[in-house]
C-alpha cells in the first residue's frame, strides 16, 4: 500500500501527478457544475407546474397587472374587445409542421387603461399577404379571453417604424406603434378542448418539463474524477516495479 502512495510522488513522475490532480479536480468542478444545473432546472420545472396549476389571474388594465410579468404560463383571462386594426403578423410559426403566421392582436381590458398584446394563434401563410388579408379572421364576438403568460421576446434591431410583420413578440416596440400603453407580456390563448376546426388555431408556446440530462453528465464526472487518478496510480506503480527488472537482465 505504501507503495501506491509514494511512487505517484517520486521525482521523476512529480509533473504528471500534478497534472493528474488538476485534472482530477477540474472533473470534480464539472461534476457540481452539472448537478448545480440539474438542481436548478428542477427549481423551473416545479415553478412551471406551480403556474400551470394556479388559478387564473383576472387582468384589470391597470398598472397592478405589470406585477405578472415574472410568472410565465400562468394562466389570465380578461373582459373587453380587441382592437383589430392595430393587430400584426409574426413570421415563421409552425402548426402541425406547417409554417405560417401568428396573429397579435391587442386586447383593450375592460375598465382599463393598459391594453395586452394577444397571440390569437396560427393562420396558413397563403391566406395573409397583406394586414386586409388578415381581416377574415377578426373575432369580435371574443369579449372574454383566457390564455397563458408569455415573456416578451426582445427583437436583435427593432424596427423605427410601424410594422406588419414581425419575426418575435417584441412587446415594447410593437407597443410604441401602438395609440395606447401595453402591458410587458403578452397572452398566448389557450386551444379549446375539442378539435380545433378553423384558423386561428390556438397555439400557444409548449414548455418543457425534461429534466435534461444534468444528473448523468453530473455522474460521468465524478466517475472520471474518480477513476483517472486511481488508473494513473496504478500505471505508475506498474511502470516503476518493471523496470528494476529491466535494468537486472544480461546485455
Amino acid at each position: 500500500m505504501k507503495r501506491y502512495l509514494t511512487t505517484p510522488f517520486k521525482r521523476r513522475w512529480i509533473l504528471a501527478t500534478v497534472v493528474v490532480i488538476l485534472l482530477s479536480v477540474a472533473m470534480f468542478g464539472l461534476g457540481f457544475w452539472q448537478l448545480d444545473r440539474h438542481h436548478q432546472r428542477q427549481a423551473y420545472i416545479a415553478g412551471v407546474i406551480a403556474e400551470v396549476q394556479d388559478a387564473p389571474f383576472a387582468l384589470t388594465g391597470t398598472s397592478a397587472d405589470e406585477q405578472y410579468a415574472d410568472r410565465i404560463y400562468h394562466q389570465v383571462q380578461a373582459e373587453g374587445t380587441f382592437d383589430f386594426e392595430n393587430q400584426v403578423a409574426i413570421k415563421n410559426k409552425f402548426y402541425d409542421e406547417t409554417m405560417g403566421y401568428h396573429l397579435v392582436t391587442p386586447f383593450l381590458i375592460k375598465g382599463g387603461d393598459e391594453a395586452v398584446l394577444v397571440d390569437r394563434g396560427w393562420v396558413p401563410p397563403e391566406s395573409v399577404q397583406t394586414p386586409a388579408d388578415a381581416r377574415r379572421y377578426d373575432e369580435p364576438e371574443l369579449t372574454h379571453i383566457l390564455g397563458r403568460i408569455v415573456a416578451t421576446q426582445e427583437s436583435a434591431a427593432p424596427p423605427s417604424e410601424p410594422q406588419f410583420w414581425w419575426l418575435r413578440v417584441d412587446v415594447d416596440s410593437i407597443g410604441r406603434q401602438l395609440p395606447y400603453d401595453v402591458l410587458p407580456f403578452y397572452v398566448a390563448l389557450m386551444p379549446p378542448e375539442g378539435k380545433q376546426t378553423a384558423p386561428p388555431y390556438r397555439n400557444p408556446p409548449k414548455f418543457e418539463l425534461d429534466p435534461g440530462a444534468h444528473l448523468g453528465f453530473a455522474i460521468e464526472w465524478f466517475l472520471f474524477a474518480l477513476l483517472l487518478p486511481l488508473f494513473y496510480i496504478w500505471q505508475v506503480v506498474r511502470v516503476d516495479q518493471l523496470e528494476p527488472k529491466d535494468e537486472g537482465k544480461s546485455p
